[in-house]
């Protein structure tokens, strides 16, 4: 289930909803004024520790990999 950005265009209240389906993703309401005047934002995200996040960094140790499941090897 997606997780969207929207502001209010009434108050410019910004929250975050999880959605069930993409037909609800437009029928949400701001969770301070009640307004149906919101608009869904477009939302960003981060790829932690990865310059390049199509080629895989070589493993500098630590197992399986690279030390980061915690898997001991």
């Amino acid at each position: 289930m997606p997780v969207y950005e929207y502001v209010c265009e009434d108050c410019n209240d910004r929250f975050d909803r999880l959605v069930r389906s993409f037909s609800v993703a437009d029928e949400v309401e701001c969770e301070r004024c009640s307004s149906p005047h919101v608009r869904r934002l477009i939302s960003s995200f981060a790829v932690s520790g990865l310059d390049d996040p199509i080629t895989p960094r070589a493993s500098t140790g630590g197992g399986c990999c690279g030390g980061s499941c915690g898997c001991g090897h």
